[in-house]
């Protein structure tokens, strides 16, 4: 997609010359002589060329500055993104104890046979129990959602309307472990509930947390830029606006059976995101038959114990044993210790983390090396390998980073990556010089860095490493040794599909975390992704970020207008709305009187159903979530409608033959569709805040209903008023509600 740029090289050499010849009786009347043999018209011919090519360069933009341009508005091309799965387990042996920590690597092949590394992103203990039974409940009833479960069909976790006091039940074939992690993985069928809104949740909460920090002065301002700029995320995710949700599970104390709190670790955001639910059982379980379900099972349940959802989850999958993986797996380097090295410190053991002082001789092979580093700033490797060298015997040390060269001293240095593209969320470059480690901080361009900062490019997919010139950046001096670690990913060839991940990988990362991989091996009986990796993506090319430009430049990004309001109210991050309507100069407390600058906002979420009305919580995130984005000098007011409960009383004659039963039945229906604040209205959109109800529209709706001959008698009755027969008014602030409507078939 092209930038929108203005055409400046929009004159050629004839036309300047032409322009000159017009000139020169303006300016020189005595100059009569314009033909091409004169001197004169030489130099302007020699002008008009040197000004056509300022004029031609004037409207070459180089990529350099385009990116620059994309920077000022908050743009940059992405770099490559690895693909994220899910992977579930089973084991063969229930007796013994088995448990992956984060980082475990599997390895499945694409299409083409390429073979494609994982790692896992949190620890997990595969337990020997299945689920066998999934039940809900609401206020006493049970229902048994099995089936559903079983032909991954969408269930509702909490019914169809969650209230306080409703459960979801998974029924296991044997107890958990006591404290250990197992994990359980739900997948949702609600739009908006992947990895997508989950970053835009963690954005949002970044920046109302950078929002509301103070300025600081200069002198105490600290560097706000981390490795490659990209955030870390935020620690403590921000929980659901309103429900809150507890674990528990059946336990066997004291000879009796008594549901106990778990510790759960919940990334589903209250079963409203994509995630895992980790728990800890404290106490061993008790087996019991529960609910609708006549086995007896080891039960583990949530229960919605406060707030109110803004729309049914409902799961199209849930799983245990299974944790969420990366297609990003860490990058290695193995070196020989001459047999003469010179050794010292305490020796680490394979899967330790250790900082290190150390020295090569031209080939590359150590001479000196010590453990730990006396430099207090010096990073940390993980260990994968060490053999001390015993003479006359050469040893070896393997780490998780690779040594990407030397310096010279010499301005614009780089240097090749051994390994690419590059994960860069996980890139870190160091420089060991003179026995000092420094880090690197990752720069777009090194336009604005100084001599003396630590600043490099990096270019994921190529992997060249590249430093300033001593002016524009630092330059690593003669002999210091350079060193990256990160992580590696195949970008969108790691989009592997469903049921291809089934190796645990006997790799160098995970002998040193797990020892005998093959012993772990022959304990699980089965790897699987029940489905496909997604989310790895290339580079994105410039043509592309400048794609996004333009189409950020036609975004809503501020709340002007009215449609502007409604518009980002729906974009909230972590609220589903049904319906918003914006009135301006309208309070809600006071809706019979102007007030100037006052943005009025009725937002309906999808629950309850009869009644919807918008949650303490969804009304303070909305709330929040435009209060960065209203125009200076107005005042945003976010609330639920009232509702104005009508009644319809009616005497309907029916057509011969006509069941007066089911027509009675079918004109209520009519009147509660027609009535209903979501799929009502005259265009079925939801009934019109403020809308009045006309006695014409409620006779064509009875009149509409099949096996109606005509309507006899009609009254309308709203709450707190007599029967009329005349319309019904509404404030701007109300929706109508259906009554109980009185329907005599005659």
């Amino acid at each position: 997609m092209p930038i929108p740029l203005p055409q400046l090289d929009d004159r050629r050499w004839s036309d300047l010359i032409d322009e000159g010849r017009a000139l020169i009786p303006l300016y020189a009347q005595d100059w009569t002589d314009h033909n091409v043999h004169d001197p004169g018209i030489t130099f302007m011919e020699l002008f008009a060329w040197i000004a056509e090519m300022d004029i031609y360069q004037l409207n070459r933009i180089p990529d350099l500055h385009k990116r620059k341009f994309l920077q000022l508005v908050g743009l940059s091309p992405q770099p490559p993104s690895p693909g994220h799965v899910v992977l579930a387990f089973e084991r063969k042996n229930a007796n013994n104890k088995l448990s992956l920590p984060a980082t475990t690597e599997f390895a499945g092949a694409d299409p083409a046979g390429t073979s494609t590394s994982f790692r896992t992103l949190h620890e997990i203990a595969v337990t020997a129990a299945k689920v066998q039974a999934i039940q809900g409940q609401n206020g006493a009833t049970f229902e048994d959602l099995t089936d559903l479960w079983k032909r991954r069909e969408p269930l509702a976790v909490f019914g169809a309307e969650p209230a306080p006091g409703s459960a979801l039940y998974l029924g296991l074939t044997q107890a958990l472990p006591t404290n250990e992690p197992v994990s359980f993985y739900f997948r949702f069928s609600n739009p908006r509930s992947d990895a997508t809104e989950r970053k835009r949740l963690l954005a949002e909460a970044q920046a109302r947390r950078q929002s509301c920090k103070p300025p600081q002065p200069d002198g105490c301002r600290q560097n706000a830029s981390t490795n490659l700029e990209s955030a870390a995320g935020v620690d403590d995710f921000p929980g659901h606006h309103s429900v809150r949700t507890v674990w528990e599970f059946l336990a066997q104390t004291g000879g009796k059976t008594q549901w106990l709190p778990l510790a759960a670790q919940d990334t589903t955001r209250s079963f409203t995101l994509a995630g895992s639910v980790q728990v800890r059982v404290p106490a061993i379980m008790a087996k019991s038959t529960i609910g609708k379900v006549p086995a007896q099972l080891y039960y583990v349940r949530c229960r919605l114990v406060a707030g109110a959802y803004d729309a049914t989850p409902m799961a199209n999958r849930i799983e245990i044993n299974a944790v969420a993986a990366e297609q990003s797996v860490p990058v290695w380097k193995q070196w020989k210790i001459l047999p003469d090295a010179s050794v010292s410190g305490t020796a680490p053991k394979a899967g330790d983390r250790t900082s290190l002082q150390f020295a090569f001789d031209q080939g590359g092979n150590i001479t000196t090396l010590k453990f730990p580093s006396d430099d207090p700033h010096a990073p940390t490797f993980l260990v994968l390998d060490y053999q001390p060298p015993l003479p006359p015997k050469e040893g070896r040390l393997t780490l998780e980073v690779v040594r990407v060269g030397v310096g010279t001293g010499t301005p614009y240095q780089t240097f090749p990556l051994p390994q690419t593209p590059v994960d860069v969320t996980t890139f870190t470059l160091f420089s060991l010089e003179d026995g000092v480690w420094k880090t690197w901080v990752y720069k777009p361009d090194l336009t604005s860095s100084h001599g003396d900062d630590l600043h490099f490019l990096l270019e994921p997919t190529t992997g060249q490493v590249g430093f300033g010139d001593g002016e524009a950046g630092r330059v690593p001096p003669p002999g210091a040794l350079i060193f990256a670690a990160y992580n590696t990913t195949r970008a969108e060839d790691g989009n592997i599909g469903p049921g291809a991940i089934q190796t645990l990988q006997d790799s160098p990362h995970n002998r040193a975390l797990l020892g005998d991989v093959a012993a772990v091996r022959v304990q699980l009986a089965s790897i699987t992704n029940s489905a496909g990796a997604a989310g790895g993506t290339a580079a994105e090319t410039l043509a592309h970020t400048i794609g996004r430009a333009i189409e950020l430049r036609e975004a809503r990004l501020r709340a002007v207008t009215a449609e502007d309001y409604e518009f980002l109210a729906h974009e909230t991050p972590g609220v589903t709305l049904a319906r918003v309507t914006a009135r301006a100069n309208l309070h809600p407390s006071f809706p019979c009187f102007q007030a100037p600058g006052m943005i009025t906002l009725l937002v309906l979420p999808y629950l309850p159903s009869a009644r919807p009305y918008p949650s303490v919580g969804l009304r303070g995130a909305v709330t929040s979530y435009l209060q960065r984005r209203r125009v200076l000098g107005t005042r945003v007011e976010v609330v639920g409608p009232n509702y104005l409960e009508l009644r319809v009383e009616a005497r309907v004659r029916a057509l011969d033959g006509t069941s007066k039963n089911q027509l009675r039945q079918k004109v209520v229906q009519a009147l509660n569709e027609f009535l209903h604040p979501l799929r009502g209205g005259p265009e079925g959109k939801g009934w019109p805040f403020g809308r009045d109800v006309y006695r014409s529209e409620i006779l064509q709706v009875i009149d509409q209903v099949s096996g109606v001959d005509h309507v006899v008698a009609l009254a309308l009755v709203a709450r707190g008023c007599e029967p009329q027969c005349g319309n019904v008014c509404l404030e701007p602030t109300f929706l109508v509600a259906a009554g109980e409507h009185e329907i005599k078939i005659v």
